[in-house]
């Protein structure tokens, strides 16, 4: 590649060569003034100068003015666009050498040059149709250097398809670079990328779905498999109005096919979105005892159990103010969860009615941020860390307001949840326990210290929670 040579010489070498260049110019001029006699020798100098005074002037031309030019482009130094104006240059300066040195008009060179041409051109199809493919993509910019593209067609002159995805590095007259997940560097001649099908993996500028199927076992719980899922995936980093989704998407082999949807920002954010996700779908199907079905039959999921610490309800009773003797009964209905790294447990802006304690284990409420470090993509911001004996998701709980807060496991979790149904029958059996709950949310609002703020947010908790249990 050119781009390879121009960084391999020095700057040393380039003054060195220049420096020799222009004294053999002064010793060239000055054997000229010795030889005034001579008119073949001064015709023959004349002409020798005349060289390399054009060469001299298109290499000062794309120094001083092209080179600056396309600094700014995709393209530029030592790039397509580059050669092709280089070129060009190179040609009308013989033109007019030829011109004005032999007295060649150009259109005698093209007309008894029609024969050479057509002679040249069939020698050269393969050449040329790497040339003109190029120009073609230079136009188009259907994709530049930097951006991951997806390769697929007859890539290597065998039978069938193939497909090859990788990171356009250099763009030239002749091929595409590409460097591969692998590190590999892949050169692909424009003619042949010309006839495939070229899809850009990553536009710098937009998001892009990725999707993954999963093959599980028909059964009754199928709107819980998928609430479960969806809910785990929250911990793929993604905007609040992109949200991840799962959904059945056709049969295959006797069972149920999962279509599982997120939505990343370049190509290797959705690769590590796609790692993650095939993590998170079979560790919360084989939580859930849902077989999955492949070629060789089901799988056979296996659960370990899980156990309570003995005092962790009454603990989560006294953090809430609540009477210690509900706690037998609030244990029939409350529910214990795993979670792993990188898995969702509640995503911002999502209904809910229950609340969570940690009892072992690390979360992260998070917010997405946009990066370009490690590489351009979507990721977890962390606002606050959460870990054993910390609660969140009251607010849902007692009044049915959506998630305020997106928080992701950070650590292998175990948790408690004590949805609605397990804690409305002991409120509704004492209803001067509201009092105190609303007191406790008020409490847990920003800036609570303010005493007609926090008056007017308890009456307004109060009523909230009145209203979501019916009372």
């Amino acid at each position: 590649m050119f781009r390879d040579l121009r960084t391999a010489v020095s700057v040393r070498r380039r003054v060195a060569a220049y420096a020799l260049l222009l004294a053999a110019l002064g010793l060239g001029a000055f054997t000229l003034g010795t030889q005034q006699h001579h008119p073949p020798f001064i015709r023959a100098a004349t002409a020798l100068f005349a060289v390399v005074g054009a060469y001299l002037g298109i290499r000062l031309f794309t120094w001083l003015l092209l080179d600056p030019l396309l600094s700014d482009r995709k393209t530029a130094v030592p790039g397509f666009a580059r050669d092709l104006v280089v070129f060009a240059l190179y040609v009308t300066a013989a033109v007019l050498l030829l011109n004005r040195m032999a007295g060649v008009q150009p259109g005698a060179l093209l007309g008894t040059g029609a024969i050479a041409a057509a002679v040249v051109g069939l020698s050269l199809q393969e050449t040329l149709g790497n040339l003109f493919a190029g120009i073609s993509m230079q136009l188009d910019e259907a994709f530049r250097v930097g951006d991951w593209i997806e390769v697929t067609g007859n890539l290597r002159g065998g039978p069938g398809q193939e497909t090859l995805v990788g990171q356009v590095e250099t763009m030239t007259w002749r091929c595409v670079q590409m460097i591969t997940e692998n590190g590999d560097t892949t050169v692909i001649p424009n003619r042949i990328l010309a006839q495939a099908v070229v899809t850009n993996l990553y536009a710098p500028s937009g998001l892009h779905r990725r999707t993954l199927k999963v093959t599980v076992q028909p059964h009754a719980g199928m709107h819980r498999t998928l609430a479960a899922l969806e809910q785990a995936l929250g911990g793929i980093p993604h905007h609040p109005h992109r949200k991840p989704e799962v959904v059945s998407h056709s049969f295959d082999m006797g069972g149920v096919v999962l279509e599982l949807r997120w939505w990343s920002l370049g190509w290797r954010n959705g690769r590590a979105g796609n790692f993650l996700a095939v993590r998170l779908a079979q560790t919360v199907l084989n939580r859930l005892g849902v077989p999955l079905l492949g070629p060789h039959g089901a799988t056979t999921p296996h659960v370990p159990p899980l156990v309570m610490k003995e005092g962790t309800v009454k603990d989560l009773l006294r953090k809430m103010n609540l009477p210690a003797e509900w706690a037998t009964e609030l244990q029939q209905g409350i529910v214990l969860r795993r979670a792993v790294p990188g898995e969702g447990i509640i995503r911002e802006g999502d209904a809910g009615e229950s609340l969570f304690m940690v009892m072992a284990g690390a979360l992260q409420v998070v917010r997405v941020a946009e990066r370009t470090e490690p590489y351009t993509g979507l990721f977890w911001e962390v606002l606050a860390d959460l870990g054993p004996g910390d609660w969140f998701g009251e607010g849902s709980l007692l009044t049915g307001s959506p998630r305020s807060a997106t928080i992701v496991a950070a650590a292998p979790c175990e948790l408690v949840e004590m949805p609605k149904a397990a804690l409305e029958a002991c409120l509704k059996r004492n209803p001067q326990i509201i009092e105190g709950l609303a007191d406790l949310m008020a409490s847990r609002e920003p800036r609570p210290e303010e005493a007609p703020r926090a008056a007017s947010l308890h009456e307004e908790f109060l009523d909230r929670i009145r209203r979501w249990f019916r009372m």
